[in-house]
């Protein structure tokens, strides 16, 4: 496995935030000899408040968080991506990235990447190959991935874990606060709020969310330590930015129109315990795909890598992707 870290300048593809804009990445290769008569690329991004580093994650006296070793060790190419605005990507007035920002950016990056691949520039030793192209985002990073496809059809199919294309709504402990969670919504409906910096966070479980009952006291310490939604520190799988414009992705229909759109095979993964509140009726969200696959992930909450059963995930992306790939 080889790793390389870049810095991808998509400043063509955002003029409205006039400057300098780069995204950084962390591109995993596999041994040659392990990739399939036609490689998969995974190109993965990360939900609201993480960074690229949530899919390469270690922690001591644990084993078995890294995705992207995983899926590298079975010859898959593996690319993880800052958003713009998020982690260690260019970090502009967040007031200025609209979805329209996050699409374009993302599209441009995974071309450029995608680029490199096919002309065999990455590394002097890794051959050029012509990959089938995985979309994969998890939460917010699962939004952008929808957005892309449905603007700029970036990928040959797309894998959004943990987001819904009807509604995304947090899980609660019981009815009434689910629902008092979606009323909170209102004012970024009505345009009184626009960011999760002033959005009304009260009362809300993050924790019973985003984590099964099962993860380790030390590593759920390690994600919520800092604060979270609005994170005062951040561990390197965190971020301490988010795009003002996330908070609308909670909204009804968001991405209504872009999914519609979208053609290409679609995997809507999720936890049991997860944002989309009927996960079966999400085929209807994308009419033009004739494959669409729904998949629940037993004892796993919304952040899917944290939990006992992340591998489950893993191996069906890993299947799914290597069939599509195979035609």
């Amino acid at each position: 496995m080889q790793r390389i870290e870049r810095r991808i300048d998509v400043s063509a593809a955002a003029p409205e935030l006039a400057g300098p804009v780069e995204m950084a990445v962390t591109i995993y290769l596999p041994d040659p000899a392990l990739m399939p008569d036609r490689p998969v690329a995974i190109f993965a991004c990360p939900g609201g408040g993480y960074s690229r580093h949530y899919f390469e994650m270690r922690f001591d006296g644990h084993q078995g968080y890294h995705e992207a070793e995983w899926h590298v060790a079975r010859g898959t190419i593996y690319v993880s991506i800052d958003h713009v605005g998020v982690g260690q990507s260019s970090i502009p007035d967040l007031s200025k990235i609209s979805y329209q920002t996050m699409a374009a950016t993302h599209d441009n990056c995974v071309r450029q990447i995608a680029d490199m691949l096919r002309a065999g520039t990455l590394l002097p030793d890794f051959p050029a190959v012509s990959p089938f192209l995985i979309g994969m985002g998890q939460s917010m990073g699962g939004g952008v991935s929808i957005l892309a496809q449905g603007r700029f059809a970036t990928f040959d199919a797309i894998a959004p874990c943990g987001v819904s294309a009807i509604q995304t709504a947090l899980p609660q402990r019981d009815k009434a606060a689910f629902e008092h969670g979606i009323r909170r919504f209102d004012a970024v409906a009505e345009g009184r709020v626009t960011n999760h910096l002033d959005h009304d966070h009260e009362g809300v479980d993050y924790v019973y969310a985003f984590h099964w009952e099962d993860v380790p006291a030390d590593i759920l310490d390690e994600d919520m330590k800092g604060g979270y939604p609005i994170r005062e520190t951040s561990p390197i799988f965190g971020s301490l930015t988010i795009p003002h414009c996330a908070v609308q992705m909670m909204l009804p229909g968001t991405f209504a129109a872009d999914a519609a759109r979208i053609t290409v095979p679609v995997l809507v993964a999720n936890g049991e315990r997860d944002t989309c509140p009927d996960p079966h009726a999400e085929a209807a969200a994308y009419p033009a795909s004739r494959d669409i696959g729904i998949f629940i992930v037993p004892t796993m909450a919304h952040m899917h890598n944290f939990a006992s059963t992340r591998e489950t995930l893993w191996r069906r992306l890993h299947d799914w992707s290597r069939m599509l790939a195979a035609g």
